[in-house]
């Protein structure tokens, strides 16, 4: 194990120092704003960007409508049925959670429809663009939160492919550790992805992601209604005892505490709102009546596939779901093995455009453009530190509740109730409902982390 680590630090960790200079000068274009691409990765734009941007093939409602869904629906996705086990191991505590998931997709479209509309009337093109031209010249809170949020997301994705590597190599007779898995990977394969300059070759896997996805939910679906994991069933035994599913037919107590836990795992499972200004501007006959349509079937959707995937885990393993729920099948599940697979796929496919969105939202904070230099070391850096955390943290469920909490609520209900509000739109309901919805993004944000903490290292105080 020493070993491992003194080899992906040798590999990774330069002799150099990181300094920050000032971006040389372009002739002709000028540093604008930072914005999230339909694919979740930062990119800066220039004014002569812009100007090419318009020249672009708009997309239909029904391309448009999928493109959202497969912005919305991830990995994080897997972790909703702990998010329902956190407070309750009785299937009834199904019946509130998909309400609340119901519910909280209905606000994340709204604010996501919001987004828009201010983009649409003050002809911005980004969130940071918006921000400035309604609330004031500072966007340092979404350039924060263009930075914490792929950090999460890369996190996240490091503890999930560690979790998949060391599955998928017991499945075929091989076994090998959680920490050289992912130490393996992040030296040989990440470290080369996330060092392409250009990423569009990997665009097709965002389409195997969705596909994953699907393919996991007919799984889950069958194994949720089948006898497989059921006492005296095919997998049972093949399950470590605190594996094994749980449940209990207690009264459900949605008002405890650690159902805030599922509350911040959904804010990740509807988090694309970064993307709302490139899907209306994208978008074929962009009115805002269009674009709102757009946002009711996207948002509808990922609520549907979210409520049935969260369900369905829940169902076949109760109070033992773990963070990603994929994890609790049997190594020897020949159905999940293919799952497992494809959501290692996806995850390494997709992980070079997360980490972009990383190094962009870090320089972004800098105010600099980065040089090849200081280009290649933050990737070795960051790559580095991401592998330390992911072999510490072991709980992906823990890492997509924080984050859901903290830059979730922000960016979900508060971000865009605060343009709403500077912006003067609006009757007095509409805007009592924004202040609303701004104190509820607060209480998320704090509760929510809050709580998510205590969950996952001090579960004693939660009892």
């Amino acid at each position: 194990m020493k070993l491992s680590v003194v080899l992906l630090l040798s590999t990774l960790l330069p002799t150099s120092s990181f300094i920050l200079r000032p971006p040389p000068t372009k002739v002709g274009s000028s540093p604008l704003l930072t914005s999230f691409s339909p694919i979740n990765k930062p990119t800066r734009l220039y004014a002569s960007d812009a100007a090419a941007a318009s020249t672009k093939k708009k997309s239909s409602l029904t391309s448009s409508t999928f493109n959202v869904i497969k912005a919305c629906v991830g990995a994080g996705v897997l972790s909703l049925p702990a998010g329902v086990s956190a407070f309750s191991s009785s299937p009834n505590a199904l019946y509130p959670s998909i309400t609340l998931m119901l519910i909280l997709g209905t606000l994340s479209g709204y604010s996501f429809n919001t987004i828009g509309k201010i983009c649409k009337t003050s002809d911005s093109r980004s969130i940071s663009e918006a921000w400035e031209k309604t609330v004031g010249p500072s966007s340092f809170p979404i350039s924060l939160a263009c930075f914490l949020t792929p950090l999460g997301a890369a996190l996240s994705y490091s503890i999930i492919l560690a979790d998949t590597a060391t599955s998928l190599t017991t499945a075929i007779g091989y076994t090998v550790t959680r920490s050289k898995a992912i130490i393996v990977l992040s030296a040989t394969i990440l470290y080369r992805l996330c060092r392409m300059k250009d990423l569009s070759s990997l665009a097709p896997v965002s389409i195997l992601g969705v596909g994953g996805i699907f393919a996991t939910c007919v799984f889950m679906a069958l194994r949720a209604f089948g006898d497989a994991y059921k006492v005296g069933g095919g997998m049972f035994g093949l399950l470590a005892s605190a594996g094994r599913p749980v449940f209990n037919l207690a009264p459900v107590d949605f008002f405890n505490l650690k159902a805030l836990v599922l509350v911040s795992m959904a804010a990740t499972a509807y988090l694309s709102h970064f993307n709302a200004p490139d899907f209306l501007h994208d978008l074929e006959d962009n009115t805002l009546p269009r674009f709102k349509k757009l946002v009711t079937r996207g948002f509808g959707i990922t609520a549907i596939i979210s409520a049935a995937m969260m369900s369905f885990g829940f169902l076949t393993f109760g109070g033992a779901c773990q963070g990603v729920v994929l994890n609790n099948y049997a190594d020897f599940d020949k159905g999940a093995t293919i799952c497992r697979g494809l959501m290692a796929l996806s995850v390494i496919g997709s992980y070079p455009f997360v980490f972009s969105g990383l190094k962009n939202g870090f320089f972004g904070l800098m105010k600099t453009n980065p040089t090849p230099k200081q280009d290649k070391l933050f990737v070795r850096v960051g790559l580095t530190l991401i592998t330390c955390l992911a072999l510490v943290l072991k709980n992906a469920g823990f890492i997509s509740a924080f984050m859901g909490a903290v830059c979730g609520s922000a960016i979900i209900y508060i971000f865009p109730s605060v343009m709403f509000l500077k912006s003067g739109y609006g009757g007095k309901k509409e805007r009592a409902f924004n202040y609303f919805l701004i104190a509820l993004g607060a209480i998320f944000g704090v509760a929510g982390g809050a709580v998510s903490i205590l969950d996952s290292f001090f579960p004693a105080m939660l009892a």
